[in-house]
């Protein structure tokens, strides 16, 4: 893939804007990049994240599309409700999507996402009639049998031992200063390889104001009752796409595409693109390599 056109093809575009959709539980927030007369993208992101970290993607598609980035329930700027107790399946992320799809009401829709945000855009997808293609980067493929046993009475002793779950319920949470929480993550090896700048995007709607500190946007519990979430027909929703389905896979330890989801994207017709020198997090380490991946190139 050739990053140096897509890049120079973007340096002029203009800047998003926020924007804001009142639902009737909150607000569903997120960035715009208007574009109009330019077909429509909407961006969906990972569990912990928020649209902001993907800026730097997104503004290498800003010519070409018109995009709209959620922030996802109890998550970045969007004030839906968020209770963990009780959260066994990422359908209420997908119905977010699908109210959001049918607020706007438009036509050829290009639906991506990363990691959550992929599996989620996939399940909002079915049965629609407004979508041209879906592409997912490295989406949470798990065994169809997780799906199974996440409906039986043992799933929570199971999700219990989830460690990221776990991670995610010790992270810290408040902050003195949005220069302390900078200073804190530049020093961690997850962040270690982003691009220059996508820290900072980041952390402009991943923390939020609270009480003379600065908090995380996506509280630690929610956090970790999504990473347990797994009563999802992710498989089903591929299967019924109304539109052609791209994968993106990082050839890397990390990546969610393992081989099993690989040989079974396979049988159902869906291209996977693998890419080395990238882990999960390729959109934050190589934001050009994720935009051409969006844009079909």
């Amino acid at each position: 893939m050739a990053s140096e056109n897509i890049t120079k093809a973007n340096t002029s575009a203009p800047g998003p804007v926020r924007f804001q959709m009142t639902c009737a539980d909150g607000v569903l927030a997120g960035w715009r990049w208007p574009n109009e007369g330019a077909p429509p993208l909407l961006f969906c992101h990972a569990t912990g994240f928020c649209a902001s970290v993907y800026k730097q993607m997104l503004q290498h598609l800003s010519d070409r599309f018109e995009i709209f980035a959620l922030d996802m329930r109890g998550h970045g700027r969007t004030s839906l409700a968020a209770d963990p107790e009780g959260l066994r399946s990422w359908n209420i992320y997908a119905d977010d999507i699908a109210e959001f799809l049918n607020h706007e009401a438009r036509t050829s829709w290009t639906l991506a996402g990363h990691s959550m945000g992929g599996v989620v855009v996939a399940m909002a997808a079915r049965g629609r009639d407004d979508v041209a293609t879906i592409a997912l980067m490295e989406p949470v493929a798990m065994p169809q049998a997780m799906r199974l046993v996440a409906r039986t009475p043992i799933w929570p002793f199971v999700a219990r031992r989830f460690s990221l779950a776990r991670l995610a319920r010790r992270r810290r949470s408040q902050w003195p200063a949005r220069t302390d929480v900078a200073a804190a993550y530049g020093r961690k090896p997850v962040f270690r390889n982003w691009a220059p700048g996508v820290l900072d995007d980041y952390l402009e709607d991943g923390l939020a104001e609270d009480d003379g500190g600065v908090r995380l946007a996506c509280a630690p519990d929610w956090e970790a009752a999504t990473f347990q979430a797994h009563d999802n027909d992710f498989w089903g929703a591929l299967r019924d796409a109304p539109a052609r389905v791209r994968v993106l896979a990082a050839d890397h330890k990390s990546s969610t595409v393992w081989r099993h989801a690989r040989r079974r994207f396979e049988r159902i017709g869906v291209l996977v693109t693998r890419q080395a020198g990238v882990s999960h997090l390729i959109a934050m380490e190589r934001p050009d390599l994720a935009a051409q991946f969006v844009a079909g190139e």
